[in-house]
């Protein structure tokens, strides 16, 4: 029976906590752990990880989704790690663990939590967002008309959503705008200059994103989303 996305990214999390506890020992100590603290560290996973975990939880790790992994849910995974690097050494006082665990691991690990779990995400991100512009290459090339939060809105839903369209390019009335980028699409010109850029980069359309705009400014533009 295979295991659901949701499984992975918890066991993901979990194999994180382990591997961030183990990896502030290592730190600690320069690659080379003495038996007594790699006993200790060993002994006090039971306690870190399940307490980590429940924490990941709570906070809301797991409602996100990892292809758009962004600023808030990297908030989520610091409010977790923070409030664990809290807990962790409350809970083994309160519990009176006999195990000692150097102050520096209690500082390194919430540090090294942070790296693998935002890391990570962030990386797929990446990585889906490589596999998608690759899709494009045989996408039909298009220029947005407008360089505001309409064409902000755009590009994101495009982003999201495959249309057969590879913008490669935005045109404005506001010449301060051209060498900007939004999302990552330069603003290459101005509007009026729109048979130039159609010349220049080999466009037959373009998409009007400007709620305020009067009629289309060019032929060959399209309204609204591809």
């Amino acid at each position: 029976m295979p295991i659901s996305r949701s499984a992975l990214v918890v066991l993901h999390d979990i194999g994180a906590a382990v591997a961030a506890w183990m990896g502030a020992y290592f730190l600690r100590f320069n690659l080379s752990i003495p038996p007594e603290y790699l006993s200790a560290a060993f002994s006090t996973l039971i306690w870190v990880v399940p307490l980590q975990s429940a924490l990941f939880w709570y906070f809301g790790l797991y409602r996100g989704i990892w292809r758009f992994a962004s600023l808030p849910d990297l908030r989520r995974i610091l409010k977790a790690v923070g409030v664990a690097a809290v807990a962790v050494p409350t809970v083994l006082v309160l519990f009176r663990v006999d195990e000692v665990v150097p102050r520096s691991v209690l500082l390194l690990d919430p540090i090294l939590l942070v790296l693998l779990m935002g890391g990570s995400r962030f990386a797929y991100r990446a990585w889906k967002d490589h596999r998608f512009n690759a899709l494009l290459s045989d996408a039909k090339p298009v220029l947005i008309l407008g360089a505001g939060s309409a064409a902000d809105f755009l590009l994101r839903e495009m982003a999201r959503t495959p249309s057969g369209y590879q913008v490669v390019g935005l045109l404005d009335d506001d010449a301060a705008k051209i060498g900007r980028h939004i999302q990552g699409v330069p603003v290459l010109g101005l509007m009026r200059d729109i048979e130039l850029w159609q010349h220049k980069t080999g466009v037959r359309d373009a998409i009007l994103a400007m709620p305020s705009a009067p009629a289309a400014a060019a032929s060959g533009i399209r309204r609204g989303s591809p």
